[in-house]
């Protein structure tokens, strides 16, 4: 177990910072700990000897109090790690805050469920951490990116606590319902069963057999006797993928063994009694399979003890596939050796990707369409030129026409713009505001519309950013002429800074 001591002098957000790191999965691992007194804090600290810190940078009346702090937790020899967290999050204290020894900086005012995930994620790359357990390393994976999952997450927490002796996932194939699997897997106590099976991959009588396990002699074969997966997890869970390719017969052995506790292996005239949770994961429509009369209602109702549906990709918030994505690229630089360059996305790839359907397979299609975009990405860059051509024909989401009509007559001054946006497969291929809306391969070519209002952002800025370096000749402008030129905070300065070109971050 992970100790966590957080200082801070603000009591109802330390309240809601317990009950986060209570009810979060991804922090099952921390044992959370907090003191509003700079006394009270020391002495907590020598008790716990925390891996972690969590310190308000103001409190007590005075404004960067935390640095103090800080700064003494340092020089006493500390080699935890610690997250300045405060209201003020200009770019000088950020880098005061990172000199004086802190690890990461968080903005209050985040929702607690986003500061729990960050401090599982930096704790688990922390490896003075990571060596004192053996749990926090593996608990958290670290391709799970969105607030669908993190939800998901919240809710399997509170499911292991509770009565419920069934689970059922839905969702289209791709949406994650094999990692909700292994998310709940992953929360079980050490040494509780997990057994699983993929239900439509074995036949009818092979699965039965599989499940529920057979006696010496009771169909040709069977050699020997065998216990089922039914049985083997007794004490734990048994999840089913693609439960819906269940046989008739197979739903009514695995009805009787959820209401009764019961299993009787295949040639057997004995039970015996198990203790069994059961997760079933399905993308088709039960509901429909049992109005034909292909799957049992009773057990429908029984496997619904509790229900998570994934939404589909398309379904999801701009910013949540947009998350996914850079979650997803971060993955493929992992495998990078140390001299290979870092995959990055240009910003209109970024838009078209958010903004195909994949109906195919959600994450998973998205997943193998990166990874083949980047075996011709040479330099690193994965842009619309190495985006397999099949999704060249695949419509984009549609918009409101009369916003098409009129987004459609200013490409050629977003093209002026910022070229890179509106092209990137040839230069001759330029739209005409007296045509019809654009084809498929147009709508990639010039990407989506309705355009997504921060790629038209990034692109003005960079478009600003660039005549300044044109006008000044300085080829690196500093945070406080951008922030004045763009009125906004030194920090968001060096944000969309360091997004624009990576020499910017400090």
């Amino acid at each position: 177990m992970i100790h966590l001591l957080h200082l801070d002098d603000d009591l109802l957000f330390l309240h809601r910072c317990l009950l986060a790191f209570r009810q979060s999965p991804v922090v099952a691992h921390i044992a959370y700990s907090s003191s509003h007194t700079h006394e009270d804090f020391f002495t907590q600290f020598e008790q716990l000897n925390p891996a972690c810190v969590l310190l308000d940078l103001s409190f007590g009346g005075a404004p960067l109090r935390g640095l103090d702090v800080l700064r003494e937790l340092r020089s006493r020899g500390y080699k935890g790690f610690v997250m300045v967290m405060s209201a003020l999050s200009s770019s000088e204290i950020i880098l005061n805050c990172m000199r004086a020894g802190a690890n990461d900086f968080l903005s209050k005012g985040v929702d607690e469920s986003e500061l729990t995930f960050r401090i599982a994620r930096l704790l688990q790359a922390n490896s003075s951490v990571n060596s004192t357990t053996q749990n926090s390393a593996a608990f958290f994976p670290a391709h799970v990116s969105g607030r669908s999952m993190r939800e998901v997450q919240q809710r399997l927490a509170r499911l292991l606590v509770s009565s419920v002796r069934s689970l059922l996932v839905s969702g289209e194939s791709g949406t994650g319902k094999e990692m909700v699997a292994e998310l709940l897997r992953r929360m079980l106590p050490p040494g509780s069963p997990f057994v699983s099976i993929n239900c439509g991959a074995l036949a009818a009588s092979v699965l039965e057999a599989e499940i529920f396990g057979y006696e010496k002699g009771s169909f040709t074969g069977a050699s020997q006797s065998k216990i089922g997966l039914y049985e083997a997890a007794d004490g734990g869970w048994l999840f089913l993928d693609e439960v819906a390719r269940l046989s008739l017969s197979a739903q009514s052995a695995l009805l009787r063994a959820i209401e009764n506790g019961e299993v009787r292996a295949i040639g057997s005239t004995r039970t015996k009694k198990v203790q069994v949770r059961v997760i079933a994961a399905t993308n088709e429509p039960l509901d429909q399979m049992v109005e034909k009369g292909e799957f049992r209602a009773d057990l429908l109702s029984r496997l619904r003890g509790y229900e998570i549906t994934l939404p589909p990709l398309r379904a999801r918030s701009f910013l949540e596939r947009q998350e996914i994505i850079e979650t997803l690229i971060a993955r493929l630089n992992e495998s990078l050796s140390l001299e290979t360059k870092e995959f990055r996305i240009s910003h209109s790839c970024m838009a078209v990707l958010t903004d195909l359907a994949w109906e195919q397979g959600n994450i998973r299609e998205l997943w193998q369409t990166l990874q083949a975009m980047s075996v011709d990405a040479v330099d690193g860059v994965l842009t619309l030129e190495h985006l397999p051509t099949r999704y060249l024909e695949k419509p984009l989401q549609k918009a409101n026409v009369q916003t098409q009509t009129t987004l459609q007559q200013n490409v050629l001054q977003l093209d002026s713009l910022h070229p890179n946006l509106t092209h990137e497969h040839s230069a001759s291929a330029q739209p005409n505001p007296s045509t019809a809306w654009p084809t498929p391969l147009q709508q990639v070519a010039f990407p989506t519309f309705p355009l997504q209002f921060e790629s038209l952002v990034d692109a003005v800025f960079e478009h600003v950013i660039n005549v300044l370096k044109k006008s000044t000749g300085d080829t690196n402008p500093s945070q406080r002429t951008v922030a004045q030129m763009f009125n906004i905070s030194r920090h968001e300065a060096a944000q969309r800074l360091a997004n624009l070109n990576p020499a910017h971050k400090t």
